[in-house]
């Protein structure tokens, strides 16, 4: 079986441009979603910059015979620990960016990015950008929100559909280049044949629920044919955000890639 992959951003039906990016490499098994913040003080330069730096450095460390550049945590394997560095890289980059043009002060970025080797998937994100897993039994969501309604959630002060609703659903308490200290969540999961990863934006998490976005996955009759209608059903839905998604699995070797997908 080999990566196969597909990967789609949009603007909306609201905001006057996109501050999203993603990057999708089956070659090096990489996808990484990055939503910016900021507006009008460059959401997109700083989503662009995470992907950027992300590329770079997973590019730079494919052999492990290299100077590491910050402190190796020994509690992660070596794709966790690229990772990490990889994000940890992206916020000072932002922040440089900050210095030199402080018209930016207020930018930042969320991400989720993953690196797949065979089965193995080693993930890391920072604040709402969400990765789920799916299959024909269900889908669940893999990463936990780095924001108020999702701690909320978890300390069983608000129900998920209470969360989904609440006025504060789009403050996040971590995020690319807003200073302090940064929690980069890593984990690893084991991805099976029928299996398919979603990494996406709160775009379109706040604007499809998961039944529907299970339903689309699951009844789409290519990677890229799910993807087109997972932004078509959140533009449908009101699009008030910028909606990014990559949707990938396996494929048997002698199968044709569906046309789109890399």
């Amino acid at each position: 079986m080999r990566l196969i992959a597909a990967g789609k951003t949009d603007v909306g039906c609201v905001r006057k441009h996109n501050e999203d990016n993603l990057l999708l490499d089956t070659e090096l098994g990489l996808l990484v979603v990055a939503d910016g913040l900021g507006g009008h003080a460059a959401g997109e330069v700083a989503s662009q910059i995470v992907v950027d730096r992300v590329a770079h450095f997973i590019a730079q460390t494919v052999e492990k015979d290299r100077t590491w550049p910050l402190e190796y945590d020994v509690n992660l394997n070596y794709d966790g620990n690229r990772l990490k560095v990889a994000l940890l890289l992206s916020d000072q980059a932002i922040a440089e960016d900050i210095k030199t043009n402080p018209e930016r002060e207020t930018m930042g970025s969320t991400v989720v990015a993953c690196l797949l080797h065979g089965s193995r998937v080693t993930m890391a994100h920072v604040g709402d950008s969400r990765a789920y897993l799916i299959n024909p039994d269900a889908i669940t969501q893999i990463t936990r929100d780095h924001s108020w309604v999702a701690e909320q959630v978890a300390h069983g002060i608000l129900t998920p559909s209470e969360a989904r609703v609440h006025p504060f659903r789009n403050v996040i308490t971590q995020a690319l280049g807003n200073g302090g200290d940064l929690d980069v969540a890593i984990q690893e999961l084991e991805l099976r044949k029928m299996d398919r990863l979603l990494l996406c934006s709160d775009g379109l998490s706040g604007m499809v629920n998961d039944q529907d976005i299970w339903t689309i996955v699951n009844s789409a009759s290519s990677l890229e044919d799910a993807v087109n209608q997972l932004v078509a059903r959140a533009k449908e839905n009101g699009g008030e955000d910028n909606v990014t998604v990559i949707l990938a699995g396996f494929e048997d070797e002698e199968m044709q890639p569906s046309e789109g997908n890399a």
